[in-house]
């Protein structure tokens, strides 16, 4: 009998931890973006299951923590997404966010000779290869006329580039925010944006098995982070609120916050039929640089998480 009571609470025990763990949704999350936003716009109350942030700096290793079974969804660019892809990693893209093309950008100093995408000739570049600044670069420069191999590239991330240019030691700089709002703060010029020449675009990406284990939970996540990027397009001190906590958990310049999120006004969106077509234009320039394979985005995008992203007006409708 003492031996049934130890198994029986044991059998216990282990249901316990196994519906527990089916009950959190484990989030990776880039220097506190999304959580400050959810936090900000009060909308992580009352939730019906446990939420666990991880935190990281890039996006490839949330790409990676996905790939290893360590979370179940994650926020990050294209890129990394699209190259694990290449690679058969057990993951969908089941969310897409936007921000103003505005914030990716090809920059030169205040008083750099340059003034056009022409003169970049036997100019010194900095692009983070693999990433948006490469694909920005090169692609403006395909259109523009001017032969990639005019310039001298160096590879340096998105930080490091920054400082390169501010300290003279190249002329041009691809990057993104917050570095374009730092860069225009000191009087930087810009050349081209995304705008019209490539996606740029972020996803939200879930590990394959957490798509139906947790399904609830991640519907019910992405309803409450379309809600809290609704809440800070509503009025500038929402959007103010949002980057104060941002900059208060990164330690951040509170003021380039402000500019930055004031100039994105991102967007959390359903997946369409447009997103892999989008897509597939990064994995082929991708694929042209021998960085990845060539294959069809298509099969990473799932589309059934949509009801969960639809604007709350939509939702309402009968």
């Amino acid at each position: 009998m003492r031996y049934l009571t130890k198994l029986a609470t044991g059998i216990a025990a282990t249901l316990l931890c196994l519906t527990a763990h089916a009950q959190t949704l484990v989030v990776g999350d880039q220097s506190y973006n999304a959580q400050a936003v959810m936090e900000a716009a009060g909308v992580l109350d009352d939730l019906p299951y446990t939420l666990e942030w991880k935190q990281f700096t890039a996006g490839s290793p949330v790409a990676e923590a996905l790939n290893a079974n360590s979370l179940d969804i994650g926020l990050l660019g294209d890129a990394p997404v699209l190259f694990l892809g290449a690679l058969g990693a057990p993951i969908k893209v089941i969310g897409v966010t936007r921000q103003s093309l505005d914030g990716v950008a090809i920059l030169v100093k205040k008083d750099s000779s340059i003034h056009s995408l022409a003169d970049l000739k036997g100019k010194r570049a900095a692009v983070w290869k693999g990433s948006w600044s490469q694909q920005l670069l090169f692609t403006a420069l395909d259109k523009a006329g001017v032969p990639r191999d005019s310039l001298e590239l160096r590879y340096l991330s998105a930080l490091d580039a920054s400082h390169a240019l501010e300290g003279g030691s190249v002329d041009v700089i691809a990057t993104w925010e917050p570095y374009v709002t730092q860069q225009e703060r000191q009087g930087a010029r810009v050349l081209a944006t995304a705008d019209g020449l490539i996606p740029a675009q972020s996803y939200i990406a879930a590990n394959a098995k957490a798509v139906e284990a947790k399904r609830s939970q991640i519907s019910d996540f992405l309803d409450r982070l379309k809600k809290a990027r609704e809440w800070t397009r509503q009025s500038p001190a929402n959007n103010e609120a949002y980057a104060d906590a941002w900059a208060k958990r990164t330690r951040a310049d509170a003021d380039i916050a402000r500019a930055w999120f004031a100039r994105a006004r991102t967007t959390v969106e359903p997946v369409t039929a447009q997103s892999p077509v989008e897509a597939q234009k990064t994995v082929d320039f991708f694929a042209a640089q021998s960085l990845v394979k060539s294959y069809s985005a298509a099969s990473l995008f799932d589309a059934s998480f949509a009801a969960s992203l639809q604007p709350a007006a939509a939702k309402n409708q009968p």
